[in-house]
């Protein structure tokens, strides 16, 4: 089934950031913001998210980040202040939309960090968090340790790909900058609901041993859901369809649609 795609450049600081929303059969619907993470793009994996939340009768909206896609800047201008501006006048643009009814949001490995850091707004009616860094230092701390340094930039294997631009480098300084965003991230943890949390035990990025899955099972508020799978990888790796499929039914929890249309269908969010 073909499903009817708006593109727009939404400005965000001195970026333009590529959306592109993707509407069902039948509007107004809840939208679902489906973020990409650093490295990661949404051919694959989240573009298969996103034509599964269609389906389902939700629109779906997704943006690449500075530096990546069709998104203006280079992968060596992404910090976290930049990518949290992103996601802060991405989900601004989307609470205008008229055709909107509630919002979810798919928070993909740094961008469920970023969702966190930003804390809860009153249109976000339900999070997926997939595999999100709760200590964001310590992630990026060990992937400077086994980077190729050059002068003041880091070269990592897993950066370098075609949408990421050019070299695939950050500056050694983004490593600094996340240091001054963990209490934040911690904070908003606390503050974020109703969220799904979902990792695999093998994820090689954001690593299980390193307990960024408790933080939120003990601090997160309810109501509130687990999911750890057994193998797999950072990308779900012959698990996809699962946790598609839980997503989609977290959100039918959630974010119904006819039953919130039904109590909204004279206002905006």
């Amino acid at each position: 089934m073909q499903y009817k795609i708006k593109r727009q450049l939404v400005k965000s600081g001195s970026a333009s950031i590529y959306v592109e929303i993707g509407y069902p059969k039948q509007t107004p619907a809840p939208a679902i913001i489906v973020t990409h993470g650093l490295r990661s793009y949404f051919p694959g994996f989240m573009d298969m998210f996103a034509k599964r939340l269609r389906e389902e009768g939700y629109i779906t909206v997704k943006f690449h980040f500075i530096g990546t896609g069709k998104s203006s800047g280079k992968f060596e201008e992404k910090t976290t202040t930049a990518l949290l501006q992103n996601y802060t006048d991405v989900l601004s643009y989307v609470k205008t939309l008229p055709e909107v009814r509630g919002i979810g949001v798919i928070g993909r490995s740094n961008a469920g960090t970023l969702a966190a850091i930003h804390g809860p707004d009153p249109a976000v009616k339900a999070y997926v968090m997939l595999a999100a860094a709760t200590y964001l230092s310590l992630v990026f701390g060990r992937f400077l340790k086994s980077a190729e340094v050059k002068g003041k930039f880091f070269y990592h294997k897993s950066y370098k790909r075609p949408h990421t631009k050019v070299q695939g480098r950050l500056p050694i300084n983004f490593v600094t900058e996340t240091k001054k965003y963990d209490s934040k991230i911690l904070a908003g943890i606390k503050k974020l609901n109703p969220a799904l949390y979902i990792q695999c035990t093998d994820d090689e990025a954001v690593l299980f041993s390193e307990k960024h899955m408790d933080y939120w099972k003990k601090h997160s508020p309810s109501p509130k859901k687990f999911i750890v799978i057994p193998g797999g990888s950072h990308s779900y790796k012959g698990h996809k369809r699962f946790v598609i499929e839980e997503g989609v039914k977290w959100f039918k929890r959630f974010l119904p649609i006819k039953i919130y249309e039904i109590k909204n269908k004279n206002n905006p969010i």
